[in-house]
């Protein structure tokens, strides 16, 4: 007999009275459940209370120098131009954009048919299907990073 079978029929047998009282000498007992209850609502939010102010007050310092806000804004600007960029090519959820840079591809390379499991055929099958957009927030992200990387390494000497 399978382990959760077993299990399934010991249920049957079990008194409801029985297993009631069990529980409730269990609470009375101080299980270790209600004993690590207590710790998390006494012991950590005193602990986490002070390293969350100490670890607050190191990041609010930090972000007051302006090299690194300076890179914090290039990232950031990097970012959302770089994924509109990749938006407007044209490979959106409903197909390809007409007029777009993918629809003049298209046309261009493959004419009046686009072979099945090309490249092209992928990219639109995963734009369709919404699998596309975490790379090109990978991509996004990936190029931003890199540009505040080359800001934090030249800082204000351009």
């Amino acid at each position: 007999m399978a382990p959760v079978s077993l299990l399934i029929a010991s249920l049957n047998f079990t008194q409801a009275e029985i297993l009631k009282a069990g529980l409730i000498q269990f609470a009375v007992d101080r299980s270790p459940i209600l004993s690590l209850s207590e710790f998390f609502t006494k012991v950590l939010p005193e602990f986490f209370t002070k390293v969350l102010h100490e670890w607050l007050a190191k990041v609010l310092e930090w972000l007051t120098h302006p090299e690194t806000l300076l890179i914090i804004t290039v990232w950031w600007i990097t970012f959302v131009v770089v994924l509109i960029i990749v938006s407007c090519i044209g490979l959106n959820p409903v197909g390809v954009a007409a007029g777009s840079a993918a629809a003049y591809f298209q046309s261009w390379m493959y004419g009046g048919f686009t072979p099945a499991g090309g490249i092209f055929a992928t990219l639109t099958s995963m734009a369709m299907l919404g699998t596309l957009m975490p790379l090109q927030v990978i991509f996004s992200s990936t190029v931003a990073t890199i540009a505040a990387v080359i800001v934090w390494k030249n800082g204000y000497r351009w």
